[in-house]
């Protein structure tokens, strides 16, 4: 009798092969009610999660530094459209899509993978999107606006079929890692990692052009972002101050939990002993589990899940860390300089895996009489837990995220200086600092102001977490080091900012205000804006865009990579230097000021960076609309 019953209640338990409509609206609701008061209309400001209405289109598009390219080519759509649509609406849509396409992804991998895929009941494919989706890691990396992993994130489970097998088609393999590496290197460079486990753990047919394909699929976000590194003096932070956190051996279970975010203020549940039990019972579960994935799956799955969790933890293990950071800070440009967000890799065995667990011992305790009570809370474990961990995050992601309307102030400074457009110096001179908008709760920020005004913003790139350090490669930011020493000095810094082509000084009174209030008293500024907000100042000896010995040089430009001058002398153009520019066939130079210096005499002047980054990204991307195209062209004839 008990196993007639529980064969009906496998029966019932039984989802379709396809998913319906209903398991969209689920994720769908419950990324609304994780969000919450970020959807509210208003700029979103949380360490990196900077979304404010317009965004000009990336400088890394051009080639042009001076800051690397990591928001290559997800946020090219998002601000071609920002004048229809504004950023803060598509950042909020993208941020609800990451958790929508996260779960349904993992449902549908949970099914798939599988030995017996048509007895995969709901509860344990939902459960594993669940605990992929609301995991710790997740909710802190979308809280903090690091969409380069959280999109890759929410695409691997829809891709991971085709790069498991990676030589077996490779058209698939290239629009796969295309995918992944849409939102930039980390999703990139996770998309090669898989591809090479693949390799090793898996299937090895025609493994050398699958590797070729993989890394020429990262074109778009690696050629630009090798030009731009190449043509200009960026210092980043090395790997040793973003290690994994880990406390103990309980750190380690937690984990898989979705603790160990390097920067503990900002971490979303993934603490105490709570979310360690629940990793040490993850972990069990997907022992348990990983023995009804398909064999043909199951191998390369585990061995990922394997490799990303020794990466995670790698930057804590002594002797190991050394190595990791070396590689990191003189290989490969510190793509995975933060180990943590490898923790996707970790994160992709684990879900299923421990709701396959889940299920598979409830199956086991129904064939038991002895255990059957067992049965509903072994079920029902790997959903708990994902709940357990999920509700720190609940309602604006732990309070860290909420929407506010921005003090009109800003947009009308904005305003003047989009009327009189100019090099903007960034006050105050620090990359990060505590910020208030409005009447909105203080928090960490990276400084908006470039994102907000667009066109070429002067800013400190010192995270303050090492010294030396310039994450944009910016030769201006020396002489302005300098300037804003005397300037802290209550000294006059107008003839130092003509000297820097700067003609406008925004400041948002936040950190330190008292630093830049001598900025009223200069008598070469002129003070347009003051509120309780911001201050907006104006140099009036600024001598245009060019100039050569403090005389205005005519200079026509043509979008961010082209001008032309008919000059018949060198002059200095108020842009950030590099070893890019060129006028006609001479190169240009970086001044004293770390602005760029030409020689005159006509001719184009353009950046030698911009023809390879452009055709980095447009043949890539034709090459996926035509495989696209192609793959539905054979789609209609053979159904035809």
């Amino acid at each position: 009798m008990q196993t007639v019953g529980s064969d009906r209640a496998r029966t019932r338990r039984v989802p379709p092969t396809r998913l319906v409509w209903w398991e969209w609206v689920l994720p769908l609701v419950i990324a609304i009610v994780i969000l919450g008061p970020a959807l509210r209309p208003g700029v979103i400001f949380n360490l990196d999660l900077i979304l404010t209405p317009h965004l000009d289109t990336p400088s890394g598009f051009w080639g042009l530094g001076p800051e690397l390219p990591r928001r290559l080519p997800l946020w090219l759509p998002i601000s071609w459209l920002s004048p229809l649509i504004p950023a803060t609406t598509s950042g909020k849509l993208l941020m609800i899509a990451v958790l929508v396409v996260a779960w349904v992804g993992m449902v549908r991998l949970t099914r798939r993978i599988c030995i017996d895929r048509h007895h995969v009941g709901y509860l344990a494919s939902h459960a594993a999107g669940a605990l992929y989706t609301l995991s710790p890691f997740v909710l802190t990396r979308v809280a903090v606006g690091h969409f380069n992993v959280t999109v890759p994130h929410a695409v691997l489970p829809w891709v991971i079929g085709t790069l498991i097998r990676p030589g077996r088609r490779l058209d698939a393999t290239f629009l796969a890692c295309f995918a992944m590496g849409f939102a930039g290197h980390s999703g990139g460079a996770l998309a090669l990692l898989v591809v090479g486990i693949a390799v090793v753990a898996g299937e090895r047919e025609r493994w050398m052009k699958a590797i070729v394909v993989a890394l020429a699929a990262q074109a778009p976000w690696l050629v630009p972002g090798l030009v731009v590194l190449a043509a200009n003096p960026i210092h980043m932070a090395t790997g040793n101050v973003f290690p994994t956190r880990i406390d103990g051996l309980a750190g380690f279970a937690r984990i898989a939990a979705g603790g160990g975010f390097w920067n503990t203020y900002f971490q979303i549940g993934g603490d105490g002993l709570i979310v360690a039990a629940s990793g040490a019972a993850l972990l069990t579960l997907a022992v348990v589990g990983t023995k009804v994935i398909a064999s043909d799956a199951r191998t390369p799955i585990v061995a990922i899940g394997f490799v990303g969790w020794f990466l995670v933890v790698v930057s804590t293990i002594r002797g190991f860390d050394t190595i990791f950071f070396w590689v990191n800070d003189h290989l490969i440009g510190g793509v995975w300089r933060e180990s943590h967000r490898l923790l996707t890799l970790h994160l992709l065995w684990l879900a299923p895996a421990a709701a396959l667990g889940g299920e598979r011992l409830y199956r086991m305790c129904l064939d038991r009489p002895r255990f059957i009570s067992l049965a509903g809370p072994v079920a029902v474990l790997p959903a708990a837990i994902a709940i357990v961990l999920a509700v720190p995050g609940v309602w604006g992601l732990g309070t860290q995220v909420s929407a506010a309307p921005l003090p009109q102030s800003w947009q009308m400074a904005r305003t003047a200086i989009r009327d009189q457009p100019g090099t903007v110096l960034a006050l105050p001179w620090y990359q990060y600092f505590n910020l208030r908008v409005g009447d909105g709760p203080l928090r960490r920020v990276l400084n908006p102001l470039p994102l907000y005004l667009g066109g070429d913003v002067l800013s400190s790139s010192d995270n303050g977490l090492q010294r030396d350090v310039r994450e944009f490669g910016d030769p201006r930011e020396e002489p302005a080091d300098l300037l804003i020493e005397h300037l802290t000095n209550a000294e006059a810094i107008s003839s130092g900012l003509v000297d820097l082509g700067v003609r406008w000084i925004m400041v948002i009174k936040t950190e330190n205000q008292a630093d830049y209030q001598s900025l009223a008293d200069d008598p070469g500024l002129s003070q347009i804006i003051d509120t309780g907000d911001i201050a907006l100042y104006r140099v009036d000896a600024w001598p245009g865009q060019a100039a050569a010995d403090g005389v205005p040089v005519d200079i026509s430009e043509y979008g961010p990579a082209w001008a032309t001058s008919d000059s018949p002398n060198s002059f200095t153009w108020a842009r950030a230097g590099s070893d890019g520019w060129w006028q006609g066939t001479r190169r240009a130079t970086i001044t004293e000021q770390g602005l760029v210096g030409l020689p005159g005499g006509g001719g184009l002047i353009w950046n030698i960076a911009t023809v390879p980054a452009l055709l980095g990204q447009i043949i890539p991307t034709a090459a996926c609309v035509l495989l696209v195209l192609r793959r539905r062209g054979k789609h209609h004839m053979s159904s035809g």
